[in-house]
């Protein structure tokens, strides 16, 4: 074995190791710990402001409380390691935000690191990687609720990274950090395999990436891939249901018109939705740097090009899809994942055009910079002033107090709690961690009437706007498959209980039942 073969997983991960011993201020190698303060404080905010959740950090809460191969439509590596997280430092809004902006902070690392690694010009690593701040969907979505999509985004760069690494110099290492961020990367979300696919393409049309390919070492790269999916793997051929019947009726037709009108709904819903997401960071790129970088489009280096060729297959794959199976609604968190690689692109075409200008560098660090500063303040704003405006979002939502005033008036625990989103479910676990909480949206998360046994059930229900209403019927069929249908419906009660930081006189009303199972 050559000297090269037997580098070590040390070799390979030290690209990720600042590169220069000489360092000045305007090399922006301070950047990292920028990111660090800033979701240091987004950390200690969230924490501070509401014990409630919003829609996908409820749904960690609620699948946490078992293991499973899989869960739903989404891959389960982020479950799999909250779930983790909770058994060891408990289950609470601190566990789940400290995770999520500790891998929210790696995302700008490694894309940061990832620039330091193709660029000439250091500087830019720092223009790329503030710049993520511009994208609508990275400094509020990624921020405020977004979880399995975030992974996703940290797997996708570290594939990028490694294939880089292998294709300047390819190790038995190198080969197999691919495999594992591309195994990791297909539990994060499906999704992930566009691109892979579009990864090897690019490859496919680098001079030294074609070698690599034919290497046989990248068989390595395919068994630690397959081995790391197939226990999921196997669990989605006997749950094809949950996962393509389910992502393909949110993203497909359905009897909207003719196949030639849905594919032409299809391409404006894919523009409409892509330009959303470019627009702002793109507009921001062209004011600051004008023409210089209208003239860097034209520039092309090696890494350009190969970052290029990427965004270029995984459009041609999108309209591929639009065609064969009438996709009709992109959600931009599902774009997400390919259209973040832009800013990474942007720069890699002004660093091939030339030095840039430091005062245009500095200008466009204004702009990230105020949102670093503003960000906090406005996210936490919206729950802490939403009385002003009488506009109240999932934070304010008083699920804590209604635990308390509920289980401190009927003088006991249940053994379970029944509702029926797992909005509603994850809320009302974070607060009654030590409780089985149910959902009737979540089929696994049902207890069977043994395991119910004689201990009092607690159904609870809501309405988004927070009025009254009465038991769903969603409830009242699970009460009859649990309880029989001879068994009478419990007593329907509400509570209407103040906002988190709410204004008289507005509530938030609660409906809640109390059952006292019969002895079996």
């Amino acid at each position: 074995m050559n000297p090269v073969e037997k580098a070590s997983f040390a070799d390979a991960t030290h690209q990720l190791a600042p590169a220069d011993s000489s360092r000045s201020f305007s090399d922006y190698w301070w950047v990292p710990a920028i990111l660090a303060i800033y979701f240091a404080a987004q950390t200690a905010i969230r924490i501070a402001i509401s014990n409630s959740l919003r829609i996908d950090e409820a749904q960690q809460f609620l699948v946490s409380q078992w293991l499973a191969w899989g869960y739903d439509a989404q891959p389960p590596l982020y479950n799999w390691i909250q779930y983790g997280i909770f058994e060891v430092f408990g289950t609470s809004v601190a566990s789940l935000v400290i995770f999520k902006n500790i891998l929210l902070f790696l995302v700008y690392f490694a894309y940061y690191r990832l620039l330091r690694l193709l660029l000439v010009d250091k500087r830019l690593a720092a223009v790329g990687a503030l710049s993520l701040l511009t994208m609508p969907q990275m400094f509020w979505q990624a921020q405020r609720d977004l979880t399995h999509t975030v992974a996703t985004l940290l797997a996708v760069i570290m594939v990028i990274h490694f294939v880089v690494v292998t294709i300047r110099r390819p190790t038995v290492a190198s080969y197999a950090m691919i495999g594992l961020w591309a195994g990791l990367g297909m539990l994060t979300k499906y999704n992930f395999a566009l691109v892979v696919i579009s990864v090897l393409v690019a490859t496919f049309f680098h001079p030294e990436g074609r070698k690599r390919l034919l290497d046989k070492r990248l068989l390595l790269t395919l068994s630690i891939a397959v081995l790391m999916f197939l226990p999921h793997a196997v669990w989605m051929v006997s749950n094809m249901d949950r996962v393509l019947t389910t992502t393909v009726h949110t993203m497909s037709a359905q009897d909207a018109g003719n196949k030639l009108s849905d594919i032409g709904v299809g391409l404006v819903e894919l523009l409409k939705t892509g330009v959303a997401i470019v627009i702002p960071t793109t507009v921001i790129f062209l004011l600051i740097f004008r023409q210089s970088f209208l003239r860097s489009l034209r520039a092309k280096s090696e890494w350009s090009d190969f970052v290029g060729r990427i965004l270029v297959s995984t459009l041609v794959i999108l309209l591929g899809l639009i065609l064969a199976i009438t996709l009709t609604e992109f959600r931009d968190r599902w774009l997400l994942p390919f259209l973040f690689l832009l800013p990474l692109y942007f720069c890699l075409k002004l660093d091939a055009a030339g030095k840039q200008s430091q005062a245009d560098i500095k200008k466009f660090l204004y702009v990230p910079a105020a949102m670093i500063v503003a960000l906090p303040l406005i996210i936490a704003g919206g729950v802490l002033f939403a009385r002003f405006f009488h506009s109240y979002e999932h934070l304010n939502t008083p699920y804590g107090t209604f635990v308390d005033k509920v289980i401190e008036a009927e003088g006991k625990q249940p053994t379970a709690v029944v509702t029926t989103t797992w909005l509603k479910a994850g809320n009302i676990r974070v607060n009654m961690p030590y409780t089985r909480v149910i959902s009737t949206e979540y089929p696994q998360s049902d207890l069977s009437r043994e395991f119910i046994g004689d201990g009092p059930v607690l159904l609870v229900w809501n309405e988004r706007d927070g009025r009254q209403s009465g038991m769903p019927d969603a409830l009242k069929r699970w009460f009859t498959s649990k309880f029989g249908e001879t068994a009478q419906l419990p007593s329907q009660q509400d509570i209407a209980l103040p906002y988190y930081y709410g204004k008289d006189p507005d509530r938030y009303h609660f409906g809640y039942a109390w059952y006292d199972p019969k002895p079996q």
